[in-house]
Parts: structure tokens; C-alpha cells; sequence
């Protein structure tokens, strides 16, 4: 079981001798990003580099989960591990996380989160985190896809990926699944599941002409390496993740991750109706063609 909740006695050891300030200028910064979650590190990820560009601090230490995927370029700044225990000096302490209780990061999504932790205007423009470097061989005939996740309402109905994967077989692709989770059970795909290593998916994700999934972390790493996103959401909100091919049906209940507080259930609205649920049910396998075909125009070019 991945461990979801840390105690604090756990974490860095750090002194922070200027606690209280707001100008970060020529300062020595701890930041810590507070997520067990792929996606979430990915996304603070992204605005490292604005944060340097605007505040200017002398050095940034990058507390984080997941240090063995990303790498700095820039020497101001660094990525350590989040369960070191090496005592840390800095002036300033940043704690960068979603809060599920604040309206504010509801409404405005994982974006307008880690700027508000990161005191950044908000329209600030993320970038492609600095990640560990891959080689990037495109084959033109290979898609990755992720059709699981552990978050319940993110799920789209396995017929329904078994059409896509099919269509996709149908014209010649080679699918490779790449969830960790195998409830599923797909056919037609080349299955690579259960490996605690996720370079064993990120090695495929970045052979592929796209990838196609959900709201993931998946999803989050593809998009750091500049593989072009096919997503199926309709319980977020556009503006809650980065530009990708977005599957969704606008015309139905939508987005309620960027609507409701802390959501603990597959469907906060219509649970136990018929319409549970419904911003998923409603996507057909068509809906998401239309997409691929997008996609594949796009990378044609």
C-alpha cells in the first residue's frame, strides 16, 4: 500500500531564520512539495522556473517524493528528498500543496494552488518541468494508455477503452497499457503492471506517438516530456490541468472536482442515480476517436 500521510517529525530537518518575510529576493528558500501524488509534483514542478524568474532568491532547495524524476538545469535551484535527514538552514520555509478545504484552490484548480503557495500572480505561465532526461525515439505506430487510476470517479468503463484499443489495433497501432493497476483486464494491448519502477511506463510513454488517459499522474509526466495528451475528464475543469486533446460532454453534469470541496465520493451530485456519474458515462468511444484522429493530425504536422 503506497503510504498516503506523513508525521512532520519524519520530514527535513530545517532551521528558518526568517520566517515571516515576503521578499524572497537574494534569500536561501526551502521549498516542500507536499504530495504523495505524481500529477500534484509535476504541476508545482512547472512553475519552478517562474518562481526563480520572480522572486530571485540566491538558492532553492525542492523538498519532494519524487527526486528521482526531476532534475535541475539550473544551478539556483535543486531537488533533494523529502525524507532526508540532513539538517537544512534557509531563510524562508514554503510548504506548496492543494489545500481540499480552501475554495479558493477548489475553484481555481492545481494551477491557481501552487501559485498562491508560491506568491505568484496568477498569470503566471507554468512550463514544462525539468525532468530526468530520456531519449526520445518516436515510433509512429506505438500509443501508451493508462485506463486506471485510484481515484474512483476519474474511471471510464473498460468496454468502452476496449473499443478505443481496438479501432486503434484495427489501423495498425501497437497499444501498450501501462496503468499499474490490471482490473481491467484488456485485451489487445501489450500489458506492463505492477512494477514499483515507473520508469518501466515512462520508458513507453516516451516512444509514443501520444498517450491517452485519464486525470493522472501519468498523464502529468507524459506532458513534462512533450508527449501529446489524450484525456478523458469531465469531473475536472479545463483550466485544472495543463493544454492537452481533452475528451469531455459539456452538456451534461461536468467538473465537479473544481465545484465541491474535498470530494470523498465517485459522484458528490447524482450518487445512487442514474445519472451518477454521468460526466463520465456520457463520454462514448467516438468522442474520444475524434480526438486521436485530432491528435494524430497534429503530430502529422
Amino acid at each position: 500500500m503506497v503510504k498516503r500521510h506523513y508525521e512532520q517529525d519524519e520530514l527535513l530537518d530545517y532551521v528558518e531564520n526568517d520566517p515571516n518575510t515576503k521578499d524572497l529576493f537574494g534569500k536561501t528558500i526551502l521549498l516542500h512539495f507536499d504530495s504523495f501524488c505524481l500529477g500534484d509534483t509535476i504541476c508545482f514542478a512547472s512553475l519552478i522556473e517562474p518562481f526563480i524568474d520572480y522572486h530571485k532568491p540566491k538558492k532553492v532547495l525542492i523538498s519532494t517524493f519524487f527526486p528521482h524524476l526531476l532534475k535541475s538545469n539550473n544551478d539556483v535551484y535543486e531537488y533533494i528528498n523529502a525524507n532526508q535527514k540532513k539538517k537544512i538552514i534557509v531563510d524562508k520555509f514554503i510548504d506548496v500543496g492543494y489545500d481540499k478545504n480552501s475554495i479558493n484552490h477548489t475553484l481555481g484548480g492545481m494551477f491557481y494552488a501552487t501559485k498562491e503557495c508560491l506568491m505568484l500572480p496568477q498569470n503566471t505561465k507554468p512550463v514544462k518541468p525539468s525532468v530526468i532526461p530520456k531519449e526520445i525515439n518516436t515510433k509512429l505506430n506505438k500509443v501508451t494508455i493508462a485506463p486506471e487510476s485510484l481515484k474512483e470517479i476519474a474511471q471510464w468503463n473498460k468496454d468502452a477503452w476496449q473499443t478505443i484499443i481496438n479501432e486503434l489495433v484495427k489501423h495498425n497501432y501497437d497499444v501498450y497499457n501501462v496503468s499499474y493497476e490490471n482490473t481491467m483486464n484488456l485485451q489487445n494491448v501489450k500489458g506492463f503492471h505492477g512494477h514499483d519502477d515507473i520508469n518501466v511506463a515512462l520508458d513507453h510513454i516516451v516512444e509514443s506517438r501520444f498517450f491517452i488517459g485519464l486525470s493522472s499522474g501519468l498523464a502529468w509526466i507524459a506532458w513534462a516530456y512533450d508527449i501529446p495528451v489524450v484525456m478523458i475528464s469531465g469531473f475536472t475543469k479545463d483550466h485544472n490541468e495543463f493544454d492537452c486533446f481533452r475528451v469531455k460532454n459539456p452538456n451534461v453534469c461536468n467538473g465537479c472536482f473544481n465545484i465541491f470541496q474535498n470530494i470523498k465520493t465517485k459522484c458528490p451530485i447524482f450518487l445512487g442515480t442514474n445519472r451518477e456519474n454521468e460526466c463520465h458515462k456520457t463520454i462514448t468511444p467516438q468522442m474520444v476517436i475524434d480526438q486521436i484522429n485530432s491528435v494524430i493530425a497534429f503530430t502529422n504536422n
